[in-house]
């Protein structure tokens, strides 16, 4: 190959000038005058091109022997931020990043707590690992990177310091980096207005109350278009918890209460993070908005003019399952207002308005309570029934108690049955076979049935006085059953002639003995026995009767007990309902929103009815405290709130398009891998 000087002397110096070892100077220098390229030959250039290839591959090998030892680096901690400004009431998305270990602990943010309030919001693993081959030999590299992020809320405004998070990593504790943030107080203005209200401020266990957020937006001057509808372009932003449901309450179901808030024409509010699918494959979801308009309100502006400012809001119910105390709130609206017009074109100004945080106090019945207390709160009606009026003494007689709600009363699970030994008519009168019924709820009414016996001749059901809770009053208030009248007989005597198989009248009980002898019919010796009654053999035959008869007994009762225990009769027939909500779900291909919804409500109701829990209302967090209590494993677990969190952000338009075929599929297989769980598990 034959080489022009200029292009030896090119292709030399370029090939060196890439190799930045020792002697590459010496020689790209030499390149570079006249002199050496003159002498420069094909031969000459191509063992300079072999021997700086050599090298090269040396010092590739060199890298790859040493790259696992220069892995193997020492653990380092750091945390971040998303924005270091923001308003008193918004939060901070607070990032920790730990390097080089390979299941590092959670960091301890004891520190932080003391200035923000701090919601965990996941962690993920980022860990990679890459293996290389060269000359037989193989060399392995892994690099270990965990991120932990929490939600940061400052309790104060003004220049704070997230101070230093610290993590025992390989038998050392390093502390992250301190971070300083800005928390800006909201300016003082009329034009949006924002409050958080709850119906109740102090209420009890079972009890229902409702927080609303509403936002007062003042008119536009000399204009009567609504001043959120004329923001279609860029809606104003709404940033609440009331979305999230606090442990310790239930509420509505989110993906209801939010769809029937959704704008029909773009203009509202966006909320949080909510987005819906974009009509095009290729564009990214848009943010939903949310149509929250709820009439008007007049109040006083800060001139002290009356204003009929228009009125935003959004309501959510919840109940109380347990005391505590609840925080809502605070709530943010950003966005651009209209101020004016000069008639040609709106005028907009930019702000940022707060709503304070609200407490709510569900509090406990108060002590001593009454011993006739049922634990009913709230206003109930009870009414007793008897069975049948008309018996004999010791006849059976079913009496049944039913308590009916009122309106914002209590839940009727906290009922239980009264205790009628309690009371001194009922000790005296009646024997009480069944002391302490299981009730059952049907709507409203809560009944519960006792299995008692008349003791003598003549007595009735006296009146019951039961108490309730009245939270209004705070009070416990008594109710009191009306008497119930019986006709009970004494119980008849039976004589020996009206015994079955009593002897006719005129019989003789005299034994008469035959003229012919005993045995005088008798002519083979082997027909006679000895006819002695076996003591053994009679006990035996006594108690073979008696164990059978305690058998047929103990088989009526146990077919009585579980033809009405409904609660086993709901979990045993969970299973079927599921597939059968399946299949109808595969009628609906045609109506998607439909066919989700049902789907849903065959995973949710095989937990309800299995932990014999109301289907309204249970939330993926409902279902995956069941799933965990009945040691579901831990992928089928997963999969169930993938699978319902996949749901419901279909529902709203969010998540991606999925087959309808493999969604009932794999929500088929999911409820045959869980129901022998949440079968065994108890109630």
């Amino acid at each position: 190959m034959h080489y022009r000087i200029e292009d030896k002397r090119h292709f030399a110096s370029q090939l060196l000038l890439t190799q930045p070892t020792k002697g590459a100077g010496t020689l790209r220098r030499a390149v570079r005058s006249q002199a050496f390229a003159k002498i420069l030959g094909g031969r000459h250039m191509e063992c300079a091109y072999y021997f700086d290839f050599g090298r090269t591959c040396l010092c590739l090998l060199f890298l790859i022997h040493f790259a696992v030892p220069l892995s193997a680096q020492s653990p380092k901690i750091k945390a971040s931020v998303d924005t270091q400004e923001i308003f008193i009431g918004e939060s901070v998305e607070y990032q920790i990043e730990i390097r080089n270990v390979e299941n590092p602990p959670k960091p301890d943010l004891s520190s932080v707590r003391l200035e923000f309030d701090i919601e965990p919001t996941g962690d993920e693993s980022r860990n990679q690992s890459s293996t290389t081959i060269l000359n037989g030999r193989m060399s392995q590299r892994n690099i270990y990177n965990h991120i932990y992020t929490y939600r940061l809320k400052p309790k104060l405004s003004g220049k704070l310091t997230i101070p230093a998070s610290t993590a025992t990593l390989d038998g050392k504790s390093l502390a992250t980096n301190p971070i300083e943030i800005t928390v800006q107080e909201a300016e003082e203005q009329d034009l949006v207005i924002v409050r958080m209200i709850a119906s109740q401020a102090e209420i009890f266990p079972t009890q229902s109350f409702s927080v609303s957020l509403r936002v007062l937006v003042k008119p536009i001057p000399n204009s009567s278009f609504d001043p959120v509808q004329v923001l279609r372009r860029r809606p104003p932003h709404l940033q609440t918890d009331l979305v999230n449901i606090p442990e310790g309450l239930k509420a509505d179901d989110k993906s209801e209460w939010l769809r029937s808030m959704l704008s029909k024409s773009g203009a509202g509010f966006t909320i949080n993070d909510f987005s819906t699918q974009s009509g095009s494959l290729f564009d990214s979801p848009k943010a939903a908005v949310f149509d929250l308009r709820s009439g008007r309100e007049t109040r006083k502006d800060l001139e002290g003019n009356e204003v009929e400012y228009f009125v935003y809001e959004m309501t959510r119910n919840f109940t109380a399952e347990r005391t505590g105390t609840y925080t809502f709130g605070p709530a943010v609206v950003k966005g651009t207002f209209v101020t004016g017009s000069d008639g040609t074109d709106f005028n907009g100004k930019k702000l940022v308005a707060i709503a304070p945080a609200i407490q709510v106090l569900v509090k406990e019945v108060p002590s001593p309570r009454p011993t006739t207390f049922t634990g009913g709160i709230g206003s109930y009606s009870v009414k007793a029934i008897a069975s049948r009026t008309k018996l004999r003494v010791g006849d059976p007689l079913t009496l049944n108690l039913d308590f009916e709600r009122g309106a914002n009363s209590g839940s009727l699970e906290l009922l239980s049955a009264p205790d009628l030994g309690s009371i001194e008519p009922f000790v005296s009168d009646f024997d009480i076979i069944d002391s302490n019924p299981t009730g059952r709820v049907e709507g409203d009414t809560k009944k519960f049935g006792y299995a008692i016996r008349p003791k003598r001749q003549g007595v009735s059901v006296p009146p019951i006085t039961l108490s309730t809770f009245d939270p209004i009053s705070q009070k416990f208030v008594e109710i009191t059953t009306q008497p119930i009248a019986l006709e009970v007989a004494e119980a008849s005597q039976v004589s020996s002639a009206e015994l079955v198989g009593a002897m006719a009248k005129g019989s003789s009980n005299d034994i008469k003995m035959s003229s012919k002898g005993i045995f005088q019919n008798i002519t083979n010796p082997q027909q006679l026995r000895d006819d002695r009654v076996s003591l053994v053999r009679t006990m035996l035959a006594v108690a073979g009767v008696w164990c059978a008869m305690g058998m047929g007994m103990l088989s009526v009762l146990a077919l009585r007990r579980t033809s009405s225990d409904t609660i086993r009769q709901r979990r045993q027939r969970a299973t079927r309902a599921a597939h059968a909500k399946l299949n109808e779900a595969k009628q609906m291909v045609e109506k998607p929103k439909e066919m989700l919804r049902t789907v849903r409500s065959a995973i949710v109701g095989l937990v309800a009815d299995t932990q014999n829990r109301i289907v309204d209302g249970m939330t993926v967090t409902d279902v995956r405290d069941a799933l965990v209590t009945a040691n579901v494993p831990t992928d089928d677990k997963a999969s169930v709130e993938k699978l319902l969190s996949t749901i419901e952000s279909s529902e709203y338009g969010a998540g991606d398009e999925m087959d309808s075929t493999v969604l009932i599929r794999e929500a088929a297989q999911l409820i045959d891998r869980i129901a022998p769980y949440l079968q065994r598990s108890p109630r």
